[in-house]
């Protein structure tokens, strides 16, 4: 059943300015969530890591005024509903930040949990430069305690032996033998114990600290956190222009010596079976966005490029298209989910042995994470490297 509540907690505010607007805040993007972290719903979705020619931007809000909660398969029209109500056309010239939106997840088996934001602060971390929409969130900053250094360790477990894990990677090569899928991405569940009085976003400014990512995000919503350090794009939508980014082979980064990161990067790009396992994914994601494009519109710009992060080089293609009319971002999110990389190809068949292999559900794991802007500008990764 589709669930939704509305939040009494909302700050007051004249609301003056209700479109997008500069605003001078001296403060880093950590800065301001942490002065915001007392407002209900704190939500944060942090280019911590920029990429040349991502347009990277940080995105703060809080205090939602409404929270949907269902599935992608049963209730998904509240949320289509909700967006065609909610539109807005901003100026031409305005920053491409989301004139208010929903934030939220959307787990790998389809429940979500998005809330109604109004009120959002964005940095451009190429301009270095801070925008708002409306006047709420830059008016409600306390004066926060000292974050807490993160120094609780965290031993982690799983339910699955390796030797576990080695029979559901036989039992998937069987598959794979048998011709029922080309490939199958397995994951596995891993949990420890949350030390007693911990704070959460501590442990997020420690996450980002050692391993910065493009497409991270920390969310207190619901009477949940999700802390994220997702290097990977779902979907990125701008209006009716559409772009997947599917990640495919990685290598361990070597920042101390130029000569052996460089030479992890040619042996990754040289290796037949990750360019064969991103090109399958390719053409998945080529299918998929052919479901809601405009015949003809589906480019592949980018194709086996290398992408060097904190910790690791990955090889990533970009897909775009342009959305067919009467298809907004929720139809073409729908049509589009879970991503093809962390399912397998075909996706259908791979999702069908990922259930029958794997433990138990992977709850918001390989979902996204990521918002639909009001105002045509939506973006949401693929909920990997992701803690709850």
């Amino acid at each position: 059943m589709p669930h939704a509540t509305r939040s009494a907690h909302a700050p007051a505010s004249n609301a003056k300015k209700s479109g997008i607007h500069a605003v001078p805040i001296d403060f880093s993007p950590l800065e301001v969530a942490i002065r915001l972290r007392q407002l209900p719903g704190l939500v944060w979705m942090d280019s911590a890591l920029t990429q040349p020619g991502q347009g990277a931007l940080s995105l703060i809000s809080a205090a939602p005024t409404q929270i949907l909660r269902g599935h992608i398969d049963k209730d998904w029209d509240q949320v289509c509903a909700l967006l065609a109500a909610s539109q807005v056309t901003s100026p031409t010239g305005t920053p491409p930040i989301p004139q208010g939106g929903l934030f939220g997840w959307v787990g790998y088996d389809g429940a979500y949990t998005l809330g109604v934001y109004p009120h959002v602060l964005a940095y451009d971390h190429d301009a270095k430069a801070w925008h708002e929409v409306g006047n709420v969130l830059s008016t409600s900053f306390e004066e926060p305690d000292p974050l807490p250094d993160w120094s609780a360790p965290l031993r982690f477990s799983s339910p699955v032996s390796r030797r576990k894990f080695m029979g559901m990677v036989r039992q998937a090569r069987e598959y794979i033998a048998a011709g029922d899928i080309y490939q199958v991405n397995l994951a596995c569940p891993w949990s420890a114990r949350w030390p007693k009085n911990a704070d959460p976003l501590a442990l997020y400014s420690r996450l980002r600290d050692v391993s910065p990512s493009p497409h991270a995000a920390y969310l207190s919503l619901d009477g949940t956190h999700v802390l994220s350090a997702s290097p990977e794009t779902f979907l990125k939508m701008d209006g009716s222009q559409i772009q997947t980014r599917p990640i495919k082979g990685t290598r361990p980064r070597f920042l101390e010596n130029a000569f052996r990161d460089t030479a992890s990067a040619a042996e990754l790009l040289a290796s037949e079976k990750e360019r064969a396992e991103l090109l399958m994914i390719t053409d998945l994601e080529r299918n998929d966005l052919g479901q809601v494009c405009r015949f003809g519109s589906i480019q592949v710009p980018e194709l086996w490029k290398i992408e060097p992060f904190a910790q690791v080089i990955h090889l990533v293609s970009t897909i775009t298209g342009e959305l067919r009319p009467g298809i907004d971002h929720a139809d073409a999110f729908r049509a589009c989910f879970p991503g093809g990389s962390i399912t397998g190809a075909p996706k259908k068949r791979a999702r069908e042995i990922i259930a029958e292999l794997e433990p138990r559900p992977r709850g918001l794991y390989t979902g996204a994470i990521g918002w639909f802007g009001f105002n045509g500008h939506s973006q949401w990764n693929i909920a990997i490297r992701t803690a709850i």
